[in-house]
């Protein structure tokens, strides 16, 4: 599965039909987040942040992602200019074959099956989509970050967030080769790298939490407050170490380097243990 791909520039096709004297336009765009190039990718993002109609965007979407040039409104729709074939041609949109036509891009409603992310920000690139080979240190820092910003919808939690999803070309995080705090480093995204950042690390959480889900329970969260506390947070990243090491400190560096996939199924596969204890007492 390849992320990085470069810009596409739109064509559009055509064929006609001598018999009939009809010119048929084929145009093409996207129908998944996985289908967008990083310009595409980008273009949607800053649209997300600038407008809340949803309908605008996907217009917008369309009209760039197909070549089109919008010259004037008419009675029945639009009249556009299109290259085709490498000449410019006119085309008449009418309204329903514009509404027919934007709902091709209705994935952009849902981050559930994003499976893409802006490939770089502030010079920095992203770990792997899924974060595989990702310790699970790392994980856990963005975790933190991630959990925080539910509760207090601070962006600059979303720029620590990306610290722990972006790496050098060395493979560092932002100031640990200077040896600093992560969350000291001056990293600040741009509002459609935040949301990016934010959909990615959402799309992510859905895919571990189906992949684990005896190590992950649903939470009814009331009236849709996801605030965690400081203390919660180090209470759910000590459980989880102390589960890892069996309580030996001594383990700890070791299982903070483990890849995170590698210590969620160690998770998963002790809380399938616990389950089966706690039955078999409750029998007793």
């Amino acid at each position: 599965m390849s992320h990085t791909r470069t810009a596409r520039t739109a064509q559009a096709t055509s064929s006609t039909d001598k018999k009939s004297r009809t010119v048929t336009i084929n145009l093409t765009a996207p129908t998944s987040w996985r289908e967008m190039s990083q310009d595409q990718l980008r273009y949607v993002l800053k649209l997300l942040t600038m407008y809340a109609d949803r309908t605008a965007i996907k217009t917008m979407m369309f009209v760039r992602f197909c070549g089109l040039e919008i010259q004037k409104r008419t009675r029945f729709g639009w009249k556009c200019y299109i290259t085709v074939n490498g000449k410019r041609q006119v085309v008449y949109l009418q309204g329903w074959q514009m509404h027919s036509f934007i709902h091709q891009f209705d994935f952009i409603d849902t981050y559930e099956d994003m499976d893409c992310r802006l490939d770089a920000v502030c010079g920095l690139v992203a770990v792997d989509p899924l974060l595989h080979e990702v310790s699970f240190g790392d994980y856990l820092m963005a975790e933190k970050y991630y959990q925080i910003y539910l509760g207090t919808k601070d962006d600059e939690m979303l720029d620590n967030l990306a610290c722990w999803l972006y790496v050098d070309g060395n493979g560092l995080h932002p100031g640990q080769e200077r040896g600093k705090l992560i969350n000291d480093t001056e990293m600040v995204l741009k509002p459609e790298e935040r949301l990016g950042t934010f959909l990615w690390y959402s799309h992510v959480k859905k895919v571990i939490f189906d992949h684990f889900p005896n190590f992950f329970q649903k939470v009814d969260a009331e009236d849709g407050d996801f605030t965690v506390t400081g203390r919660q947070i180090e209470e759910q990243y000590n459980i989880q170490l102390r589960a890892l090491t069996d309580g030996d400190p001594t383990k700890e560096a070791a299982v903070l380097a483990l890849d995170c996939w590698r210590a969620l199924t160690e998770l998963d596969a002790k809380a399938i243990e616990a389950r089966e204890l706690e039955k078999i007492r409750s029998k007793n």
